[in-house]
C-alpha cells in the first residue's frame, strides 16, 4: 500500500468537476487509501503526496487555469510520482456524451500528461445547469445542452483502477 497519502485535486466552476473528484477520492478511501481532496489553486505542492489526480472541467476546449497552473508549476514533481488526468467535458446528446473517453483532451492536456508520464488520462461527460449561473451556463442552456452527462459510476469504476494499480505498485 502506498505509505503517502494520494491527492485528489480539481478545478470546477460549477461543482460538478468537483463531485466527481469528490467520487474519485470516495473510491481510494474505500479501497483503503489515505487521501485529500483539494481544489487546484489551493495545492501549494504535491511534496506530501505518493500520487496524484488531477481533473479540469472543459469549457471552449480548455481546461481551467488552476489545474493547469497547478500540473505546469509542479511538472517535475509530477514527474516522479503516480498521476493520473481527467477532464470533464462533453454535454448534450450525441456521441461525445455516449462514448466521452473518443472526446480528445484540451489543447496542451496530452502534451503535459506525456511531459509528467501520467499513467492515465480520462475524459468523463459533463453538466449544464443554467440555475448555476454564469454566461457560460445561459449560452449552453439556450443552445439546448442542458442536462447532466456525468457517469459517476463510470467515474468510481476508473478510480478503483486506480487503485488496484496502486496496490499493484505500490
Amino acid at each position: 500500500m502506498l505509505a503517502e497519502p494520494v491527492l485528489v485535486a480539481y478545478a470546477s466552476r460549477h461543482h460538478g468537476t468537483e463531485e466527481m473528484a469528490a467520487e474519485i477520492a470516495d473510491a481510494l478511501r474505500a479501497a483503503g487509501f489515505s487521501v485529500e481532496l483539494r481544489a487546484a489553486a489551493d495545492v501549494l505542492t504535491i511534496e506530501p503526496y505518493g500520487a496524484v489526480i488531477v481533473g479540469s472541467a472543459v469549457y471552449m476546449f480548455h481546461w481551467e487555469i488552476p489545474a493547469l497552473e497547478l500540473v505546469r508549476r509542479e511538472r517535475a514533481a509530477l514527474a516522479s510520482r503516480k498521476v493520473w488526468l481527467f477532464s470533464s467535458g462533453p454535454v448534450g446528446d450525441g456521441k461525445s456524451t455516449r462514448h466521452p473517453e473518443t472526446v480528445p483532451h484540451p489543447d496542451g492536456v496530452d502534451q503535459l500528461a506525456d511531459e509528467i508520464g501520467a499513467r492515465g488520462r480520462a475524459m468523463f461527460g459533463g453538466r449544464v445547469d443554467p440555475r448555476q449561473g454564469g454566461f457560460a451556463m445561459a449560452i449552453m442552456a439556450k443552445a439546448g445542452l442542458e442536462g447532466d452527462w456525468r457517469d459517476l459510476p463510470r467515474v468510481r469504476s476508473w478510480a478503483q483502477a486506480i487503485a488496484a494499480a496502486l496496490r499493484a505498485d505500490p
